[in-house]
């Protein structure tokens, strides 16, 4: 006989629910407002650990990640001084969907860089009208400079691992006194 038991969620989900505990929660603490804070840390925003819109959207329900989504393209439109009521609730809700389900693997940190780089000139422009056609294309752009930083965090990553393991080589042969100015070195990185 088949167990009636739901299965435990995956580890990335128990740590979202343990973080955020509820959808709310998320969306206050990646609201718009926290976007210039967020940003002004390049390298955790794609490295660290701000969880995918996609599973945002399997921990709290499609409902959260399209509300999420949609409070930040309004917060665009706001900041570009277009007019908003171009578009009806469901258009926001459709572009929403489908920024989720092409961008599904982007951290909501990831979608706050994008979001002030647009601001900051550098994604598209509208005229006159918000055009989910903009942020479309906008985003495609996006997604290869994101690769191109993902590979350089990863470059740097390795790097650090190999000075590391490099000073830990040196360390074997080292004197009791360039052991501690090693430890010493890392001490005041790490505070």
């Amino acid at each position: 006989m088949k167990s009636l038991q739901k299965p435990s969620p995956p580890s990335w989900q128990r740590e979202i629910l343990a973080t955020y505990k509820t959808g709310e929660n998320l969306l206050c603490l990646f609201s718009p407002d926290n976007q210039g804070r967020y940003c002004q840390s390049l390298e955790r925003c794609f490295i660290g650990k701000a969880p995918s819109i996609a599973r945002v959207s399997r921990t709290f329900g499609g409902h959260i990640a399209e509300s999420w989504l949609e409070i930040q393209l309004l917060d665009l439109a706001e900041f570009s001084g277009v007019r908003k009521d171009g578009m009806t609730e469901k258009e926001y809700e459709e572009i929403a969907r489908i920024i989720i389900s092409g961008y599904g693997d982007f951290k909501l940190t990831e979608f706050m860089v994008f979001f002030q780089r647009f601001k900051q000139g550098l994604y598209g422009t509208f005229y006159g009208v918000f055009d989910p056609m903009v942020i479309t294309r906008s985003l495609r752009e996006f997604r290869a400079d994101r690769e191109k930083l993902l590979r350089f965090y990863e470059d740097k990553k390795r790097q650090e691992e190999k000075e590391r393991e490099r000073e830990l080589r040196e360390k074997e042969k080292a004197t009791p006194d360039q052991i501690q100015e090693i430890i010493d070195k890392y001490s005041k990185k790490e505070s």
